[in-house]
């Protein structure tokens, strides 16, 4: 049986055995890979999945019309995979509520729960990396004067109309009321003017310091083709060179941002 045979196997069974209510995967239309929501086990032979399978299922988890389906199967590469973790760590999964269909490098790894997708992601999946493109061009942009950096991102962010496409495509993204939405105060401007826009993908890209999960579902869905995973992956480099974190791969590891220790390092305090 071939992996994708078995995946569609194993979503079939575990929606005719009751252990799920919804598997959560993706299907083909033409050339596209949309998301599919099976309820029905007959229909597990339209599951699909392949390197055109750009979106990062694990935001769906926190629609309430996708909640109601609890417990669930999702169909996750090694990036959502990560997500999963990640949202298990900040305790938006309970234990048995997500049932993992893993697939990756061609492979399909079996239904798991979240801590065998941490201990398969240790395992296979230790140093999953961003391009070399992309690290090349994060290194041309960090050899640029501060000035010259600040006036690139602002060109890119004036294309931003502020549809927040990102935000709805990142399963980090969760939280009930954005900032972005209060108005009293008003923390960042809802216009799509150059300086909003900056703020608002600045602050968006640091809410996810030691969270981003480098699923690059953000840049996919931009209607602008904004850069997004230059800033997050640069984020990313420095989370992990200065506290030496990895999101998502830990299900009771502590937030980078939100967490102490006496050990950390105190020397930027004069």
């Amino acid at each position: 049986m071939s992996g994708m045979d078995a995946l569609r196997s194993d979503a079939a069974k575990l929606l005719r055995d009751g252990a799920v209510k919804m598997v959560v995967g993706y299907r083909a239309r033409g050339d596209q890979r949309v998301p599919a929501f099976l309820t029905d086990p007959d229909k597990a032979d339209a599951l699909t999945y392949d390197a055109d399978c750009k979106q990062n299922l694990a935001a769906y988890l926190r629609k309430p019309e996708v909640r109601r389906h609890l417990p669930l199967a999702i169909v996750a590469p090694p990036n959502v995979c990560r997500s999963l973790v990640l949202l298990a760590a900040e305790s938006q999964l309970v234990d048995g509520e997500v049932k993992v269909l893993a697939v990756g490098n061609g492979q399909y790894h079996g239904v798991l729960d979240v801590a065998g997708v941490a201990a398969l992601l240790k395992e296979k999946y230790p140093d999953l990396a961003p391009s070399e493109e992309l690290v090349r061009k994060i290194g041309e942009l960090a050899a640029m004067s501060p000035e010259r950096r600040g006036a690139f991102w602002m060109e890119q962010f004036e294309r931003c109309t502020r549809c927040y496409a990102c935000r709805a495509a990142c399963p980090g993204c969760y939280c009930t009321r954005c900032i972005v939405e209060k108005n009293v105060p008003q923390w960042i401007s809802t216009a799509a003017a150059p300086h909003g826009n900056y703020a608002w993908n600045i602050i968006r890209a640091f809410h996810l310091a030691g969270r981003c999960t480098l699923c690059g579902a953000c840049e996919a869905a931009c209607p602008q083709g904004l850069p997004l995973m230059l800033l997050n992956v640069r984020v990313a480099q420095d989370v992990e060179e200065e506290f030496g974190a990895k999101a998502g791969y830990d299900p009771a590891a502590k937030p980078v941002i939100g967490s102490w220790s006496p050990d950390d390092d105190d020397e930027y305090m004069r």
